[in-house]
């Protein structure tokens, strides 16, 4: 598993809960952390070398990037976002104004429920890969870590909660496998342009 922090260099705070989530991730997997990404480009940099070295990618977040690197995601993998209900639910009830993203993901992601709904976790599955996307902060990661684990391993049992995120017509309570992309590494510089154009 490669860890990838992206943070904000200004804010030491961003350091300390990156090293925290890593060493969290390694009770369960052998991880293999990056340096700590603070632009685009090194950001584009470390995740192609990263799918070169591993099939797991753990991409931590802090706040200030979440909504605008999930959009930079979807336009990469031109994905459409659809609204999860119950997320939808919890977070305008505690601010009616919130960004749509909080609430929207691309049909095949797999959520990972914060303990708020606010800064959920997600994940993408493109064969051999698995990207997962984790906001930075324990109070906001931690309930994911057990559905996190389970998407990893693939195990059968329920996923806590986790949720997928399913079109009407696919029934299946498997993870759902909506993206067909052999590798990866043809949509970096894909992925460079999209970042540019929602983080300029």
């Amino acid at each position: 598993m490669k860890f990838i922090p992206f943070i904000d260099k200004t804010k030491a705070v961003d350091f300390t809960a990156a090293t925290t989530l890593a060493r969290r991730l390694n009770n369960d997997f052998k991880v293999n952390p990056a340096p700590p990404q603070y632009t685009v480009k090194s950001l584009i940099a470390a995740l192609s070398a990263a799918l070169d070295e591993e099939n797991i990618i753990v991409i931590a977040v802090t706040n200030k990037y979440y909504l605008k690197l999930k959009k930079a995601l979807a336009i990469v993998l031109k994905g459409e976002f659809y609204e999860n209900e119950n997320l939808k639910q919890r977070i305008l009830k505690q601010d009616k104004d919130a960004h749509e993203l909080y609430y929207k993901f691309m049909n095949g992601n797999v959520i990972f429920n914060s303990q708020d709904g606010f800064y959920a976790g997600y994940a993408i599955t493109a064969q051999p890969h698995k990207i997962i996307v984790l906001p930075l902060g324990d109070e906001k990661y931690v309930p994911m870590l057990e559905s996190v684990k389970a998407f990893v391993l693939d195990t059968q049992s329920c996923y806590n909660e986790a949720e997928v995120l399913k079109q009407s017509d696919i029934e299946s309570k498997r993870w759902v496998r909506v993206f067909t992309i052999s590798s990866l590494l043809s949509v970096i510089a894909s992925l460079g342009i999209a970042l540019f154009e929602v983080l300029r």
